[in-house]
């Protein structure tokens, strides 16, 4: 595809699209594709959304009509949905679901769906707090080979995105320290502040790098449901979690903190 060509033959209906990360979608997508369509089961905040982005809406009952259906919605009703839309999706359609997590998701509505229609399963690798998608990451799990699916992530790329292919295994094992490690030491760190620190006057002695903290930390307090069900259902956060607190509960003594696994980390982290 052209990266400056609209694609005059694809529609595409965002379910959860009145989310942020829906209508971050619906903004990147709507002049890659002949329409973008905002689904909510609440009618009238799809219709504020569609206003808003200039794109169009449709009611719930109506989303599988389109040639791809995005599912923007939170983890424990991913499957539901996908389900109950993927079945009544037409023949050689893309159905693509978002959850950040893909152990117990992406089997079962590869099983609910009919052949004929394409499904990818799909984790941005950022919030919806972004303005673009140029170098951003999504990782396609598993994806089946399929026209539509295809011309998706070449859609996706020429929008400067950079596309990672893993298994369901590989993903969910790289999230458990991705997300899992980084989104438990953030709360663990806020639990112990909240116990440790007097409140008055806290603020006027904010360093730089805490700024830095914190807005990470309002992020997860904004999307709570989704970390918490990471936190949850992964099947690697309940290990990753119990070194956290071993490694933490070690290093009480300040004769057993080192420098040394800082170095390791940003080893395993930054591209060599």
């Amino acid at each position: 595809m052209n990266g400056n060509r609209t694609n005059s033959s694809i529609s595409i209906s965002i379910v959860g699209g009145t989310g942020r990360m829906g209508m971050l979608l619906a903004k990147i997508l709507k002049d890659k594709v002949e329409t973008i369509n905002i689904v909510s089961r609440e009618v009238g905040r799809a219709q504020e959304a569609a206003q808003e982005l200039n794109v169009s809406w449709l009611p719930l009952e109506e989303a599988h009509q389109s040639n791809i259906v995005i599912i923007s919605v939170p983890i424990p009703e991913t499957v539901k949905i996908c389900k109950s839309i993927g079945q009544k999706m037409h023949d050689q359609s893309l159905l693509v679901e978002l959850a950040s997590l893909k152990t117990g998701i992406t089997e079962i509505i590869k099983s609910s769906i009919p052949n004929c229609v394409e499904y990818l399963s799909l984790h941005p690798l950022f919030g919806p707090q972004v303005k673009d998608i140029v170098g951003k990451r999504f990782v396609a799990v598993e994806p089946a080979s399929g026209s539509l699916t295809t011309e998706f992530l070449e859609m996706l790329q020429e929008c400067g995105s950079v596309i990672k292919k893993a298994t369901v295994k590989e993903h969910d094992l790289a999230m458990a320290s991705i997300q899992v490690l980084h989104h438990f030491a953030l709360i663990t760190f806020s639990s112990a502040l909240s116990r440790f620190a007097e409140e008055n006057g806290l603020s006027e002695y904010l360093t730089e790098s805490l700024e830095k903290t914190l807005q990470n930390i309002e992020n997860i307090y904004e999307n709570w449901d989704t970390i918490y069900a990471i936190q949850s259902l992964n099947p690697n956060a309940q290990k990753a979690r119990k070194i956290l607190a071993e490694v933490a509960n070690q290093s009480i003594d300040a004769k057993n903190i080192a420098g040394e696994p800082l170095r390791q980390a940003i080893s395993l982290l930054r591209k060599p």
